[in-house]
């Protein structure tokens, strides 16, 4: 089944500049077959008259007693771990980022360069929900034309949108009502029901801020990774009270606290008493991406521990297993790009590569314990077609 955006965006062209209605591009829902990665003589002697003897009773030879064999305990073989395999749901999403999954309905959200999509699992249908996003570029080597970026549900009804849209210091974290259902017709990205910021130049940052790669809800807060301000590498707050949304607030120096550049992949720990983010470093340094651990309340660094891994682009804990997951976009070598379990003891972090992706950004558990993840791809022959795709790994890790 394919949908076409192109002509989504012509039939609304009255709302949108012609960039953003012609840049769109066909989703297609993939088929049901997935990708497996996810498997040694003597002298003649004289005659005499013998002599009968009785025979000799000979006390039977004792063998000598041979050690009983030990009987060894069977070996205990570890569990062959099932085959990951990924499971392509959306195709021709450009440079795809964010996820979030509505309560109720598990319907995924997805931000990409040209707005905001709405899968439905069960339907297996694709929606444009949100649209008219002016585009931004990203990256230092490789760049990629960016929309909005982070996403996170406020509530059922609330989506929250952080911008990667506009040039650092005018970047927006907008809220928007989403219904059970997609819409009839995507709405303008200035039609949310709230907005915050810009959090423009200042004392605390000499540039302003921008780049929400993540955003996660949680203790009546709603937290921001930055990527404007590379001398600080800033967290934004919004205090939620009654439901709405406080201004947006600078609130955690990443870099000042870990000597690392770059915060994106944000998350809560299980209980809710951590906040987790995966600290990316620098684009062109391989492995010296950061796991650290904060207080939510407070802002204070906890845990900072070396992963190994060069770019962490996404985190999530398996609601089932309570294990935790990152991305690794892999700027120096995407060849090295991945799903990873970060296993943590103590002051130390061991990975293990679960599956090999593609430039791979977010990812987000549903209830029933299945992962939800998106990837960048790379360009194929034809132009017209994006390399982007939203992807399901089903229940088991």
């Amino acid at each position: 089944m394919q949908w076409n955006l192109h002509l989504i965006l012509k039939a609304s062209a009255c709302c949108l500049t012609a960039l953003c209605l012609t840049a769109g591009s066909n989703l297609l829902i993939a088929d049901e077959k997935g990708d497996k990665k996810g498997d040694e003589k003597k002298g003649a002697a004289k005659k005499e008259e013998p002599k009968k003897e009785a025979a000799k009773k000979e006390d039977p030879k004792k063998d000598a007693k041979k050690p009983a064999p030990k009987k060894e305990a069977p070996k205990k073989e570890e569990p062959k771990k099932p085959a990951v395999t990924v499971k392509t749901l959306v195709t021709n999403l450009e440079n795809p980022s964010g996820i979030a999954i509505q309560d109720g309905t598990g319907h995924v959200f997805v931000a990409s360069r040209y707005g905001v999509y709405r899968y439905d699992a069960k339907g297996k249908t694709v929606d444009l929900e949100i649209a008219g996003y002016p585009t931004d570029v990203y990256g230092k080597g490789p760049k990629y034309n960016i929309g909005p970026l982070g996403l996170a549900f406020l509530n059922k009804d609330h989506l929250v949108v952080g911008d990667g849209s506009r040039p650092d210091g005018s970047e927006l974290v907008r809220i928007y009502k989403v219904g059970d259902k997609p819409l009839a017709k995507w709405v303008k990205e200035d039609s949310a029901a709230q907005t915050l910021g810009p959090i423009k130049a200042g004392d605390k940052t000499a540039k302003g801020e921008g780049n929400f790669y993540g955003v996660a809800v949680g203790g009546g807060n709603i937290f921001v990774t930055c990527n404007g301000d590379d001398t600080k590498g800033w967290v934004a707050k919004s205090v939620v009270k009654d439901g709405k949304a406080g201004p947006l607030e600078l609130t955690i120096a990443t870099k000042e606290a870990t000597n690392v550049d770059a915060p994106v992949a944000i998350t809560f720990s299980p209980d809710g008493k951590q906040l987790v983010i995966g600290q990316m470093g620098e684009m062109n340094v391989p492995n010296d991406a950061l796991l650290t651990f904060y207080d939510p309340a407070t802002g204070k660094l906890n845990k900072s521990l070396k992963t190994g891994l060069s770019d962490i682009a996404g985190l999530a804990y398996s609601p089932k297993t309570k294990k935790l997951y990152a991305t690794d976009f892999s700027w120096v070598d995407t060849k090295k790009g991945g799903l990873f379990e970060l296993k943590i003891d103590g002051d130390k972090v061991t990975t293990e590569k679960i599956i090999a992706l593609d430039k791979p950004a977010a990812i987000a558990f549903d209830k029933d314990g299945n992962l939800y993840l998106t990837t960048f791809g790379t360009q194929g022959k034809d132009p017209e077609k994006s390399p982007g795709s939203l992807a399901m790994i089903k229940a088991g890790l």
